[in-house]
């Protein structure tokens, strides 16, 4: 996730708080994409259609407040990772308790200070960063780890399979050639056959995309 292309959903049935946190990210300069929802319904339909890097989220909104956007969007594998900061008027120790139990990153109170929305923004979007970038290495060395495995398990019985033939053919005479031993090459070609059908299985594993530009293995 580069941090010019992060994308930001604020959530905010106040058109003119909307309006003020879409200003203050456009003079962090950092090429922020803002996309924004006036409830909570709209929330979830922005997250599915936008799949934004980061939601700044109200808590008093009508039909559906932000600790219900929060415990819906952290009940779904697909967008828990998304980090959600809270940003609401509500200031009581419980109110805060309750937003991180429900999975926030963090709290912000309103009246808000432009530059402690800034920087707590950009602070969540690196963590969030280095952690795709761990989970984008542990992804690499398990495809890595299964491809030497298999690497393994097809090359000794392949070699066996043709070292024999060879060695078949070497004994093979004019009047064995349509009979046993033929029957025998036909067994160790079928041997043969079920191994390249899982070479061409992991060649597959080619068209797997990983987020990032991290290279770690070569999977050809």
């Amino acid at each position: 996730m580069d941090p010019m292309t992060s994308k930001i959903l604020i959530v905010d049935d106040k058109e003119t708080n909307r309006h003020v946190l879409r200003i203050v990210l456009s003079k962090a300069n950092e090429g922020y994409s803002v996309v924004e929802a006036n409830s909570g319904p709209a929330a979830l339909e922005a997250v599915e259609r936008e799949q934004p890097d980061i939601i700044l989220l109200d808590v008093i909104m009508p039909d559906m407040d932000g600790y219900e956007v929060c415990r819906r969007l952290k009940a779904h594998d697909k967008h828990r990772s998304i980090p959600i900061l809270f940003i609401t008027a509500l200031d009581k120790t419980e109110d805060m308790v309750k937003c991180f139990s429900l999975g926030a990153a963090d709290y912000i109170v309103k009246p808000i200070n432009a530059e402690e929305v800034k920087t707590r923004v950009r602070a969540h979007l690196r963590i969030k960063r280095a952690e795709e970038e761990r989970l984008q290495i542990t992804n690499l060395e398990a495809v890595k780890n299964m491809v030497v495995t298999y690497n393994h398990n097809m090359n000794q019985p392949l070699m066996a399979a043709i070292t024999y033939l060879e060695i078949l053919l070497a004994q093979t005479d004019e009047e064995d050639k349509k009979h046993t031993t033929l029957l025998k090459i036909k067994a160790e070609l079928a041997k043969i056959t079920s191994i390249l059908k899982k070479v061409q299985a992991i060649q597959e594993l080619k068209r797997v995309d990983y987020v990032g530009s991290t290279q770690m293995i070569d999977l050809e």
